[in-house]
């Protein structure tokens, strides 16, 4: 398989993968945002987290963004993080440090076809939807992540936030937690 352009074709990719070859498999995503359209949501106050498939080797999560939306600066409790740029422009910032002192270590900008790639010991991130127009990110994570380091602003320290989906497999979950 030369690319993979298909939500479809890319669960398949990775349920029959060793988790060693995740990379390999992300580095032939050519998704193009009309094939994820019946998984989006949206939302005016956050980015919405919409889970595309979820097994014990990996979590296939679409993130979509209205303008301006940017998730905190987190980590990925423990898992590799690819994220591969759908729609629109984001820019992800990097950190590293503790409570009360980040500071700020990387600033790239991803547009359409682009890949990135994160986990704990690189540090923390944020992404912003930085387009004049709506984004959408697909992120594939080594192993589910229930819960992660998040940072709070307001009290200048992380905490452990639970994750949760806006839908599951395109329906929508009961009560999601921005």
């Amino acid at each position: 398989m030369n690319h993979i352009s298909t939500v479809e074709q890319l669960t398949e990719a990775l349920d029959n993968a060793d988790p060693l070859q995740h990379a390999k498999i992300m580095k032939k995503i050519k998704i193009q945002a009309n094939d994820l359209e019946r998984f989006t949501t949206w939302s005016k106050e956050c980015y919405t987290r919409n889970c595309l498939a979820r097994t014990e080797q990996y979590e296939l999560i679409l993130l979509c963004w209205e303008i301006g939306a940017k998730t905190p600066i987190h980590g990925h409790g423990g898992e590799d993080c690819w994220v591969y740029q759908i729609q629109g422009t984001v820019e992800e910032m990097r950190f590293e440090g503790e409570d009360g002192l980040l500071k700020e270590t990387n600033r790239m900008v991803l547009t359409p076809g682009k890949l990135t790639y994160m986990n704990d010991k690189m540090g923390y991130h944020s992404i912003q939807n930085i387009s004049n127009q709506r984004a959408m990110t697909l992120h594939i994570y080594a192993s589910p992540i229930d819960a992660c380091k998040v940072y709070n602003d307001q009290k200048d320290c992380f905490e452990i936030k639970e994750m949760s989906y806006h839908t599951y497999k395109g329906d929508e979950v009961e009560a999601p937690v921005s």
